[in-house]
C-alpha cells in the first residue's frame, strides 16, 4: 500500500484519563492516544507523539511549528486556542462539562483535519466509555479516576461497561493477531492471506478489468545456494522496499511464499505497465553493483491481465508465475500470460486428472541411463528415471509431469513409487547373477527431509533381496538450513543400513564445500553446468580442484551431462571416476536396459 505520512503530536501529559504521560512506559496513554492509534491503522497517516522533555512543552512546539497537532486541550487554554481545531470528546469533570480538542499547526497536511473529523464522528459513545474504563482499570490514578467515574453517563450499567471493555480489548488483540498472521517476517510486507483479504475488498466486477496481476519471480533456492540465507533475505527486503515506493493506494503488494512478490496493479494501459516494470527492474538488477555483492541477482515478471470472468486469485497467480518462470528461462525481463500458455495449463489440468489412475495402472515406467567407468567406458551402473506412458499422449518425459506433481504435493508419492521399481529391478539383476551394478535413485528435498524418510526407505527395501550398497540415493545440495539436522539424521540412518548417499548437482553454488563438511556422503555428482564450461580455462581449473578435494575426502566423483568426446577426455585426465551423458548412452526402458546389462555382465 502507499507509504504513510508521518504526523507529529504534542501530547497533554496531565489530562488523565483523556491523555497523560506514563513515566513507567515513557509513552502517552489514555483515550485520545488510543483513538489516534486506531485512526492511524485505518488511514494513510502514521501518528507519532513528540517525546516529552520533563514538562508540558506544547506551547513552545506550537509556536515553532515543530508538530502537526496539539492534543487534548480546551480552547480556553494555550496560544493555540484560536487555531483550527476539532472536538475529540466531551466529559464531566468536577461537575462541569469539559470539551477536549485537537488543534492543527500550519505544518499539518490539508486532508488530515478532514479525515480525522470524519473518523471521530463515527466513534460511538459506547466505544468511548469502553476506552475510558480500560484506561482507568489498567492505570487508575486515585482522585483523577474518581472524578472521571463520576462523570460517566448515569444510564450505563456496570455490566454493560465491562462487556464493552472486554469487546474492545478482544478487538485490539484480534487485530494485532491478524497483523501477525498476515505479515511476512523477512520483508515486513503482507503475505498471501493479506493479499486474499485486500483482493476481496479492492477488486470488484466494476473495476476487475482495470487490474493487472504482476508476479515478481525470484529464484530463491538458487540465490540461497549462491549467496547464503542472510544475503538472500537482505535482497528480498531490498526488493520489498523498492516495490513499496512504486505502489499506489489503489494497488495491493504482497510477499508470496519463496518465489517473490505479487503486485495487483490498477493500470489498464499496458505501455505504462511495461515502462513501470523497466524502471523497477533496472533498480533491482543494479543491487549487486550498488552494494558491491559478489553475486548477480535477477527478477523476472509475469503479467496476467484480469478479465471479467477471472475470479480465482490462486489460478491467476499460478498463471502469472508460469509467465514469470518462462521469462526467467528465456532471459527476458517480463512476459505476458498468453493464450498459448493457457492451453498448456489446460493440458496440465487434463494430466492432473489422470495422475491417480496412472499410479494404479503402473503407467509410470522405469528408465535407466547408464554410468560408465571413466577409464574404459564400460557400464558400471545407472540412474533411475521416470517416464509416464499416457494412454492418449504417449510417453511423457519428467519435464512434462514433475512440475505438476510438485504443484499437487504428489512428488513424494512418485519418489517412493520409483524407489520400489528400482528395488524390483535390482532384485531381478541379483537373480540373474549380475554383480556390482548399482542404481542411483533421485529424491526431492521435500521427500528426503521428512521425519519418516529413512524408515520408509527401509520398509520398501526389506521386501526385496539385493546387496544394499548397490542402491544409491541422490540428494540435492539446495537443502535450506532449517532442514539440515533432519537431513543429517536421515543420512546417518540410511548409511548404517548399508545404502550409499551422493550429493547431486554438486558445484552449482558456493555452498557445495560447506555441504561436504555438513553431510557424511559417499560421493558427489558434478553439475552439468560445470561440464558445459569444462573447455574454458576457468571452468577446467574449478572442476579440477573439486575432483581433487572429493578424492582427498575419499569420495567417488560422478559427472553428468557429458555430450562430447572432448569433455570425456578432460574428465578422464582429471581422474573423474564415473561419467554419464548422451555421448555414451541415452535413457533406456527397463527391459532394454536389462538386456544390455546382461550382455556385459554375463558371459
Amino acid at each position: 500500500m502507499e507509504e504513510k505520512t508521518i504526523i507529529y503530536i504534542a501530547g497533554n501529559p496531565n489530562a488523565y484519563p483523556v491523555e497523560y504521560y506514563n513515566e513507567k512506559t515513557h509513552a502517552f496513554e489514555g483515550v485520545v492516544p488510543d483513538l489516534l492509534e486506531e485512526f492511524s491503522q485505518q488511514s494513510s497517516f502514521d501518528m507519532i507523539y513528540y517525546q516529552l522533555d520533563e514538562k508540558d512543552d506544547r506551547e513552545h512546539l506550537f509556536q515553532n511549528n515543530q508538530v502537526d497537532i496539539i492534543s487534548a486541550n480546551s480552547k480556553e487554554t494555550g496560544s493555540w486556542s484560536g487555531a483550527n481545531a476539532i472536538t475529540v470528546l466531551h466529559i464531566v469533570q468536577n461537575q462541569e462539562n469539559v470539551s477536549y480538542y485537537l488543534s492543527f499547526t500550519d505544518t499539518a497536511p490539508e486532508k488530515l483535519k478532514e479525515e480525522l473529523q470524519s473518523y471521530l464522528t463515527e466513534v460511538s459513545q459506547e466505544t468511548l466509555n469502553g476506552l475510558f474504563l480500560e484506561t482507568a482499570l489498567s492505570h487508575p490514578q486515585g482522585a483523577d479516576y474518581q472524578q472521571f467515574a463520576a462523570g460517566l453517563s448515569v444510564g450505563i450499567l456496570t455490566l454493560a461497561i465491562v462487556l464493552l471493555l472486554v469487546i474492545h480489548r478482544y478487538r485490539k488483540k484480534l487485530k494485532a493477531a491478524q497483523q501477525d498472521i498476515e505479515t511476512d517476517e523477512t520483508t515486513g510486507l503482507g503475505n498471501i492471506e493479506y493479499l486474499r483479504r485486500y483482493y476481496k475488498q479492492f477488486v470488484s466486477d466494476k473495476n476487475r478489468v482495470l487490474y493487472q496481476l504482476l508476479y515478481f519471480y525470484v529464484d530463491v533456492n538458487r540465490l540461497r545456494k549462491v549467496a547464503g540465507s542472510k544475503e538472500t533475505d537482505a535482497f528480498l527486503y531490498f526488493c520489498a522496499v523498492v516495490l513499496q515506493e512504486y505502489t499506489r493506494d489503489t494497488d495491493i503488494l504482497a510477499s508470496i511464499s519463496n518465489y517473490g512478490f505479487v503486485l495487483l496493479k490498477q493500470e489498464y494501459d499496458m505501455k505504462k505497465t511495461e515502462d513501470f516494470l523497466h524502471t523497477i527492474l533496472e533498480r533491482i538488477h543494479n543491487y549487486s553493483k550498488q552494494y558491491e555483492k559478489s553475486f548477480d541477482v535477477k527478477v523476472s515478471v509475469g503479467i496476467f491481465s484480469l478479465r471479467k470472468q477471472d475470479r480465482d486469485l490462486d489460478e491467476m497467480m499460478f498463471h502469472a508465475l508460469q509467465a514469470a518462470q518462462l521469462a526467467a528461462k528465456e532471459e527476458v525481463e517480463y512476459m505476458h500470460f498468453s493464450e498459448k500458455m493457457r492451453q498448456k495449463y489446460f493440458q496440465e489440468r487434463q494430466l492432473q486428472e489422470r495422475v491417480e489412475e496412472a499410479f494404479s495402472n503402473h503407467a509410470f515406467q522405469l528408465y535407466i541411463q547408464f554410468y560408465v567407468n571413466a577409464e574404459n567406458g564400460k557400464i558400471v551402473g545407472g540412474e533411475a528415471l521416470s517416464r509416464w506412458n499416457h494412454p492418449q499422449k504417449g510417453v511423457l518425459s519428467p519435464s512434462d509431469f514433475v512440475p505438476l506433481m510438485e504443484q499437487e504435493k504428489m512428488i513424494s508419492k512418485l519418489d517412493y513409487y520409483c524407489l520400489e521399481e528400482v528395488c524390483i529391478f535390482l532384485e531381478e539383476l541379483e537373480n540373474q547373477n549380475v554383480e556390482n551394478f548399482f542404481v542411483s535413485c533421485n529424491f526431492s528435498r521435500e521427500t528426503f527431509v521428512a521425519v519418516d524418510f529413512a524408515q520408509r526407505v527401509k520398509d520398501i527395501m526389506e521386501k526385496y533381496h539385493f546387496p544394499r550398497e548397490l542402491l544409491i540415493l541422490e540428494i540435492t545440495e539446495s537443502t535450506e538450513t532449517k532442514d539440515a539436522a533432519q537431513m543429517q539424521q536421515n543420512i546417518v540412518a540410511l548409511k548404517e543400513y548399508g545404502v550409499s548417499i551422493v550429493l547431486d548437482d554438486f558445484g552449482e553454488g558456493f555452498t557445495s564445500f560447506y555441504d561436504l563438511q555438513k553431510y557424511n556422503v559417499d560421493g558427489v555428482k558434478l553439475d552439468k553446468g560445470l561440464i558445459d564450461r569444462i573447455l574454458t580455462t576457468k571452468g577446467k581449473t574449478i572442476l579440477k580442484l573439486m575432483i581433487q578435494v572429493g578424492h582427498e575426502l575419499q569420495m567417488t566423483i560422478l559427472a553428468e551431462g557429458v555430450e562430447t568426446e572432448q569433455q570425456a577426455d578432460v574428465l578422464r585426465s582429471m581422474g573423474c571416476d564415473v561419467i554419464q551423458g548422451y555421448f555414451y548412452h541415452f535413457p533406456l526402458p527397463k527391459q532394454e536396459a536389462k538386456r544390455k546389462i546382461l550382455e556385459q555382465f554375463i558371459d
